[in-house]
């Protein structure tokens, strides 16, 4: 019994260090994105060498996750976990301390490679320590670590910055840092899924090409030179790298990604729903703020007050919806969580012509809804239809969906955002009106996406079931 007791303990801490690692990265997010014109007027940088203060930190996340998951599974979730923590605190103190553009890239760079360490395998830690039946509960606890720290950066980077300056907002994540590895040392226990030791370097390399292509054009903005050119050819690289990676991929003994795992229904409609989620959050996460500003005038302040409201209603929803899951299935409240976010960009595409307080109150709280409802279940629906030994991988994939919908939601609400609303400019509307017109078309959009994801939803199975074949 003594036994028992020491091993339920003992999980309660492992889904502490694993929520330390989420704490940490939704943190470092939210904290960058806060003081970042800060820092560009601090190092003196122009407005497109601090978009790829951001964007260096999204490209080696989407190239490595995968393949970091896939690694785990080889040598051990423990091992890639830990040095996550070692790397990602190592990386904080080199952009705390950072006095130029080209050592805080870097800074950011490795920030970014611990990160994918930690958001990769952390996940799959959870699974592999909790049984089936507290699953939902356990990742509905991860993400609310996860809004805490989206809760806590803007507030907490703003203090920080007007006090010691923009490093500090690096510095502040260290303690965590070595927090999180030293818990993890004691708590985190050593498995090794698969025996097989056969790295596919080859599709590793050709992921990391195509993700790097499309990340990069996802953020065609920060392209300046030669558009004209470099633009066809990311999609050509894109298309070619795809294409080769899923011919090596099946045809490889011990392939980096088991494409089978695609045809499972619950992992495959699962990861393509949580990237459309996303892209509907973030749409919102990046629009209002100039809507704000720009229609209704808000003080910075005033900015922040309301949009506090959506990761805080994430912040309550996200452990009920986790531990309803357990008892209902995921695919009842992952329908419902889209179909939330589906309302948020609804109620949005109205306010752009009415601006009613009461439409925007609402939005902002259904488009937390969405998220923190859709989140865990769809985290549990995912990662329980992956086979045992493949864990560490779908953790990878599932992360990596996620990126990619935050990347696309980010290019709907800025690049597509801005080319409409200079098409009705040049049709002679003013700037306000040409602005509301180009919001209540993208949020029209952001409802198609959603109508999208709440298909993906459906088309999942009601019980979370597990894969019954592992590799081939």
């Amino acid at each position: 019994m003594m036994m028992t007791e020491q091993a339920n303990r003992r999980r309660w801490y492992v889904l502490g260090c694993v929520g330390i690692g989420t704490f940490l990265s939704s943190l470092n997010t939210s904290i960058t994105n806060t003081v970042l014109p800060t820092i560009e007027r601090s190092l003196k940088i122009s407005l497109s060498q601090s978009e790829w203060i951001v964007l260096i930190y999204l490209l080696i996340l989407t190239m490595t996750l995968v393949p970091i998951g896939r690694l785990s599974d080889l040598l051990g979730h423990r091992l890639l976990f830990l040095l996550g923590f070692a790397v990602f605190t190592c990386a904080a103190i080199l952009c705390g301390l950072s006095e130029n553009f080209i050592s805080l890239l870097l800074g950011r760079a490795i920030l970014a490679l611990g990160g994918a360490m930690i958001l990769s395998v952390g996940p799959a830690i959870i699974t592999t320590t909790f049984p089936l039946e507290q699953r939902g509960k356990v990742l509905g606890m991860q993400a609310l670590m996860t809004y805490i720290g989206l809760s806590l950066g803007p507030v907490l980077g703003g203090f920080l910055t007007q006090i010691w300056g923009w490093q500090s907002t690096f510095l502040v994540t260290v303690p965590f840092g070595i927090c999180g590895l030293l818990v993890g040392v004691w708590v985190v226990p050593r498995i090794v899924l698969e025996t097989r030791k056969i790295i596919d370097l080859k599709g590793i390399l050709l992921f990391a090409i195509a993700m790097a292509a499309v990340t990069l054009l996802l953020n065609s903005n920060t392209i300046t030179y030669y558009r004209i050119y470099v633009l066809p050819l990311l999609l050509i690289v894109f298309v070619v790298a795809i294409w080769a990676f899923i011919y090596t991929e099946r045809n490889h003994t011990a392939p980096m990604i088991n494409l089978g795992l695609f045809k499972i229904r619950n992992f495959g409609f699962g990861t393509l729903g949580a990237a459309l989620n996303y892209l509907c959050f973030f749409l919102t996460l990046f629009i209002m703020p100039f809507y704000f500003d720009q229609i209704l005038h808000f003080s910075a302040a005033k900015v922040g007050m309301y949009l506090s409201i959506t990761p805080l209603v994430m912040t309550v929803s996200a452990p009920i919806a986790g531990a309803l899951s357990d008892r209902i299935g995921p695919r009842a409240l992952t329908m419902l969580g889209m179909l939330f976010s589906t309302i948020s960009l609804v109620l949005f595409g109205v306010m752009a012509r009415m601006g009613t307080h009461w439409l925007i109150i609402s939005g902002l709280i259904f488009a937390g809804l969405g998220t923190g409802t859709f989140a865990a279940p769809n985290n549990s629906a995912i990662l329980g239809a992956a086979p045992r030994s493949q864990q560490g991988v779908a953790s990878g994939v599932l992360a990596t969906f996620r990126y990619v919908g935050m990347i696309s939601g980010i290019t709907v609400g800025g690049s597509l955002f801005t080319l409409i609303t200079g098409y009705f400019s040049y049709r002679g509307a003013n700037a306000r009106t040409a602005f509301l017109d180009a919001f209540s078309i993208i949020m029209w959009i952001g409802v198609v996406f959603g109508i999208l994801g709440f298909a993906c939803t459906f088309a999942m199975t009601k019980k979370n079931a597990i894969a019954s074949h592992e590799e081939r």
